[in-house]
């Protein structure tokens, strides 16, 4: 797998620690936000923007045939964001400005995803796993690294930790944008791309993704199981701190061993997957995080909410839900197959924390990993239902 692909998903896992990860409770505390629901618009509003932009940068890929440059694109929207959040001093202007930035980032996860299934086209489970094992390593050093920037301080900190990361995302771009080769594929759809024109040729590629039934089948499951992970995501460290009575120095903790705990698993991941399947591994997965969930509803403490946080589950669900997608699209198609799947996510990652924080301002934040479970209650049977149906 090329150094410079796995970097380029290491600083992604950064960066998303960051805007993700801190930025709810930068806003809430830092910035004096009084309503959950704003703070919950933190994940949402530029989950729009990423739902919109894999979308129409993965069709683009697909007509094209070009990836290299798509993940130029999404390294350039997390630069953006990253040098200008610090310099804002208001929710709303936050909220419009990674909303902005996300309609450029949004196309770099799917675009890793791709470029690593088209090395490794007989092993994609392993592919993805492994960008996913360079992401949560990411993740791991935003936690951790970023957490301790943050304990000293959490406006300065989370400035310095987004400054850190930009930097080192515009070093990596230029060496991707120089070094890294670009795959060849055969474009899809090329007959309308040669009839109609580029926009629709993206449009065609993509009426074809979602009218693919085993695609959209996997999107409207995925929808669900990510939709209350990242209900309880988004309100995760505030949950922490202002439910459970945590310390920042305990958040930086938590979030770094649910990164070491999902390194620790994904080498492991790829492997299982391509021995069960993806469908039957991604029913296992979800079945798991309603005994997550569970546990969470019921925590008293913040040690043990942290311990049941960092089950590494999403590497299982993820992996398998990628590797699908990948077969499901074919060749041609898996950027925009996986830039659809990654529109589902994003979606989900509105309906999720809008949901966490309407229930956070009406019921507490008591009712928020209540609400997760509620969602994985629906995605369990519809996800061994599809592992039955699509295993005939």
């Amino acid at each position: 797998m090329p150094l410079l692909l796995l970097t380029a998903a290491f600083l992604e896992g950064f960066a998303l620690t960051l805007i993700q990860g801190f930025l709810p409770l930068y806003v809430r505390q830092a910035l004096r936000e009084p309503s959950f629901v704003t703070v919950g618009l933190v994940l949402a509003v530029p989950a729009v923007g990423t739902a919109i932009g894999s979308n129409f940068w993965g069709g683009l890929s697909d007509v094209t045939g070009r990836l290299k440059l798509m993940m130029l694109v999404g390294a350039a929207g997390y630069v953006f964001a990253l040098v200008g959040i610090p310099q804002l001093s208001h929710g709303l202007a936050v909220l419009a400005y990674v909303g902005l930035a996300s309609l450029f980032y949004g196309t770099l996860a799917p675009t890793l995803k791709a470029y690593a299934t088209l090395v490794m086209p007989e092993r994609r489970e392993q592919a993805i796993a492994t960008v996913l094992l360079a992401y949560s390593t990411g993740w791991l050093a935003g936690s951790f690294g970023g957490g301790g920037l943050v304990e000293g301080g959490l406006a300065s900190g989370l400035r310095f930790a987004m400054w850190t990361c930009a930097g080192l995302t515009v070093v990596n771009a230029a060496l991707v944008a120089r070094f890294l080769p670009e795959i060849p594929r055969p474009p899809a759809p090329a007959a309308a791309r040669e009839r109609a024109g580029l926009v629709a040729g993206i449009l065609s590629d993509l009426a074809a993704l979602y009218e693919n039934p085993r695609l959209f089948r996997l999107c409207v499951l995925s929808f669900f199981f990510v939709a209350g992970n990242y209900l309880m995501w988004g309100f995760f460290t505030v949950f922490l701190v202002e439910r459970l009575g945590a310390s920042l120095h305990t958040v930086r903790y938590a979030l770094a061993a649910s990164s070491v705990m999902g390194i620790s698993a994904l080498p492991f991941v790829g492997p299982l997957v391509r021995r069960f399947g993806g469908r039957r591994t991604l029913a296992a997965g979800i079945t798991l995080y309603l005994f997550m969930y569970a546990g969470l509803a019921t925590a008293r403490d913040p040690f043990v909410a942290s311990v049941l946080y960092a089950a590494p589950l999403y590497g299982l669900v993820n992996v398998s839900a990628n590797a699908l997608a990948s077969d499901y699209a074919g060749l041609s198609q898996r950027g925009g197959g996986l830039g659809v799947l990654q529109g589902a996510y994003a979606l989900a990652t509105v309906a999720g924390p809008l949901t966490g924080g309407f229930v956070a301002d009406r019921y507490g934040l008591a009712a928020i990993p209540w609400t997760a479970l509620g969602f994985m209650l629906v995605a369990c049977p519809i996800a061994w239902l599809l592992a039955r149906r699509d295993g005939r």
